[in-house]
């Protein structure tokens, strides 16, 4: 069984996974990619749109602001909001299949990316409620909001794996399993610094392995954390036959 401080057993797990789910997973990555990297583009085109049109960097500063002024009406707040929620519903549906993948269940193929919008508002209100906590806690002090942070990473996995857990049972569920495995999950995301940092030169290409290699190590992580092991398969007990019955053998 694998163990939530054991980074190179998860990784090498994640890799294994890679390789039995190629090339599906990557494809569904990169669908998740695309349509994340659309919808964040499409709620910045304002401010990208500005950036274009600026000449020098105080234009662009100028620009800006008014465009801030702008982008504060009703329409395209509703918009951003929508499209926020859309992104996040996508997540959730990645997860779902990286989770599958880390279990070596049947992960369906992209269909699976929008599963978790037959309960939109359950995840919508989970979403909600992690960065409103999130955010009073950080009104105390930045660290608290960040140690907060880490302290709800598990909640949407734990939603996957219950669907009739409510948000608030999933939140309190994911602070229970996180006490004590909060710098052990930051430093398992800090693992992938280095790698995150090439991809920049690669123009985003190694991310087509490296975002699926990440969400499997973090299932990995989450199935470590609540023990998960694979089903043993049920084989029925033998009995010898009697005596009296080996002639009908």
């Amino acid at each position: 069984m694998l163990h939530p401080a054991d980074r190179p057993a998860l990784k090498q797990k994640a890799k294994e996974t890679l390789r039995a789910n190629s090339p599906r997973i990557y494809l569904v990555g990169i669908l998740s990619s695309l349509l994340t990297t659309v919808g964040v583009g499409a709620t910045e085109w304002p401010t990208i749109r500005v950036m274009l049109r600026a000449d020098s960097l105080e234009e662009m500063v100028y620009l800006m602001e008014q465009s801030q002024t702008i982008s504060t009406g009703f329409a395209l707040s509703l918009a951003t909001f929508v499209m926020t929620l859309f992104l996040n519903l996508v997540t959730c549906g990645w997860q779902l299949f990286t989770l599958r993948a880390s279990r070596g269940e049947e992960t369906g193929g992209i269909e699976t990316l929008f599963a978790c919008f037959q309960q939109f508002w359950r995840f919508l209100l989970a979403h909600l409620l992690m960065h409103l906590f999130t955010f009073l806690w950080s009104m105390l002090f930045v660290i608290p909001g960040i140690i907060a942070g880490y302290s709800y990473t598990q909640t949407i996995h734990i939603m996957l794996d219950n669907p009739d857990i409510s948000p608030l049972e999933a939140i309190a569920a994911s602070k229970q399993l996180m006490r004590g495995h909060k710098m052990e999950y930051f430093i398992l995301e800090l693992s992938f610094f280095g790698w995150a940092y090439l991809s920049v030169f690669t123009f985003g290409l190694l991310g087509i392995w490296l975002n699926p290699y990440m969400q499997v190590t973090f299932a990995n992580y989450y199935n470590a954390l609540i023990g998960w092991q694979p089903a043993q398969p049920q084989t029925e007990e033998f009995t010898p036959p009697e005596p009296e019955d080996w002639w009908n053998q």
